[in-house]
C-alpha cells in the first residue's frame, strides 16, 4: 500500500510533468474508461484528459442501422463506422430498443466536436453528447429548419445556423437566425443570392440532415443545386454573412468534403460508374483542380458516397473501394437496412456548461436515444 506522503510526490511529479508532454505520451495512450477516471483527480488533469481523448479521435461517417423487424417496430441505431479497420468496425452512437418508425420518427441533423443534434416528429429538438450520456432540450428550434451546428472559436460557444419562413410570405423567402446554446436567437435577415440563386430562392433552404455543411476558415460550405447550376454557398461565422462560389460540377449527388485541408468536392456518376472528385487549389481566387478519376468495377450502381478524403467510397450501402477502384471489403449487412447519413462524428469526452440542468435531487430520465445504449458512463 502507497503512503500518503508517496502518494504526493507522485502527484507531485505527475504534475512537474509538461502538458504537451502529459498529454500526448501518457494520457493519449489510455483507453476511454482510464481517461473518465483521470478526470476525477482534479481540474488540469480533467481538461487535458478531455483534449487529449478528443484530439486522437477520428472522424468517422455516420451509419442508421435498422433492423428488417416487422413494419412498424424494429430495433435501430446510429453507429460510427470506423472504415480504417478490416473488416470495418461499427461504434455505438444512439440506439434505440423498440423504433417505432411510424410514431417515433427522428432526424440527425448535425455531428460537431462529439455533440448530436436531434428532432422528433413531434418537433422537439435534443442536443446530446452520447459519450458523456448529456443532453438539453432545445425548444426555440421548434419550427425551425436546421443549416448547421458550428464552433464560434472567438467566444468558444456553440450555434446553430436556423431558417423560418416569414407569416404571411413566398414560400421561397426565408429568414436566418442564430441560435447560441443556452441562450437566445438572433435574425441574421435574409441572405443577398446571386443571379442565378435569385431566380431559384430554394436553394437558400439549407438542410444540415441533407446536404452537411464543411467548416474550414471559420466559414460554413454547403454544395446547392439549382435549375441554372451547381454553386456552394457560403456562411461566414465571425461576420454572420453568406457569400457564393461556383461548383465544379452540377451534379445532384454531389458532396463536399474536406481534403488535403481544403475544400473538396466529390461525386459518384452512376452512368458511366466513376468517382470524381475536385479540390479548391487557392481558396481566394477560387481556383478548382481535379484530384482523382476512378472507375467502379460495380455491374450497376444505384448510389453511393465518398467517405474520405482520399477518394474512399461506399456502394450501394455494401462494397467499400479505395480511390483506386480496388474492392477493400463487402460488408456483410444482410439483416439490417443501412443507410448513410452523410455526417461525420468524433467522440468527445468535453463537458459543456450548458449541459447542467437543475435536478432538485430528484432523477432525471434518459432520452431514448441513449436508453438503447449498452453501459453506463458518469
Amino acid at each position: 500500500m502507497v503512503n500518503g506522503t508517496s502518494c504526493k510526490r507522485g502527484l507531485a511529479a505527475v504534475a512537474a510533468l509538461p502538458d504537451e508532454l502529459f498529454q500526448w505520451e501518457i494520457l493519449a495512450r489510455l483507453p476511454a474508461k482510464e481517461l473518465l477516471r483521470c478526470r476525477l483527480v482534479c481540474r488540469s488533469w480533467c481538461r487535458l484528459a478531455s483534449d487529449a481523448h478528443h484530439r486522437r479521435q477520428p472522424s468517422l461517417p455516420l451509419v442508421f442501422f435498422r433492423t428488417k423487424g416487422n413494419e412498424y417496430t424494429a430495433h435501430a441505431a446510429v453507429d460510427a463506422l470506423d472504415i480504417r479497420r478490416t473488416p470495418a468496425a461499427r461504434r455505438p452512437v444512439l440506439a434505440y430498443v423498440d423504433y417505432n418508425y411510424s410514431r417515433r420518427n427522428f432526424t440527425l441533423h448535425a455531428s460537431c466536436d462529439g455533440l448530436i443534434l436531434i428532432s422528433y416528429s413531434n418537433h422537439r429538438f435534443y442536443l446530446c453528447n452520447p459519450a458523456t450520456r448529456q443532453w438539453c432540450a432545445l425548444p426555440d428550434l421548434t419550427g425551425g429548419n436546421v443549416a448547421a451546428l458550428y464552433p464560434h472559436h472567438p467566444s468558444g460557444e456553440y450555434r446553430i445556423l436556423y431558417w423560418k419562413r416569414p407569416n404571411n410570405s413566398d414560400d421561397n423567402v426565408v429568414y436566418y437566425y442564430v441560435l447560441t446554446v443556452g441562450k437566445k436567437e438572433r435574425c441574421v435577415g435574409l441572405p443577398v443570392a446571386s443571379s442565378s440563386i435569385k431566380k431559384d430562392r430554394s436553394c437558400w433552404h439549407l438542410h444540415a440532415c441533407h446536404h452537411p455543411p464543411v467548416l474550414l476558415h471559420d466559414c460554413l460550405h454547403w454544395y446547392t443545386v439549382n435549375a441554372f447550376d451547381g454553386e456552394i454557398i457560403i456562411f461566414d461565422t465571425l461576420a454572420e454573412s453568406f457569400r457564393w462560389i461556383q461548383s465544379p460540377t452540377a451534379c445532384s449527388s454531389a458532396q463536399l468534403l474536406q481534403m488535403d485541408g481544403t475544400l473538396g468536392i466529390g461525386q459518384i456518376d452512376v452512368g458511366t460508374m466513376t468517382v470524381k472528385a475536385w479540390v479548391l487549389q487557392d481558396y481566394k481566387v477560387e481556383v478548382w483542380s481535379s484530384k482523382c478519376t476512378t472507375e467502379l468495377p460495380e455491374e450497376y450502381v444505384v448510389h453511393g458516397k465518398v467517405l474520405s478524403e482520399n477518394g474512399d467510397v461506399l456502394v450501394n450501402n455494401r462494397c467499400f473501394y479505395n480511390s483506386k477502384g480496388e474492392l477493400l471489403e463487402k460488408l456483410p449487412w444482410q439483416s439490417v437496412r443501412p443507410r448513410i447519413l452523410g455526417l461525420y462524428h468524433k467522440e468527445s469526452l468535453v463537458r459543456h456548461v450548458f449541459f447542467r440542468r437543475k435536478e432538485n435531487g430528484s432523477r432525471v430520465r434518459l432520452p431514448r436515444f441513449f436508453r438503447g445504449l449498452q453501459g453506463n458512463i458518469n
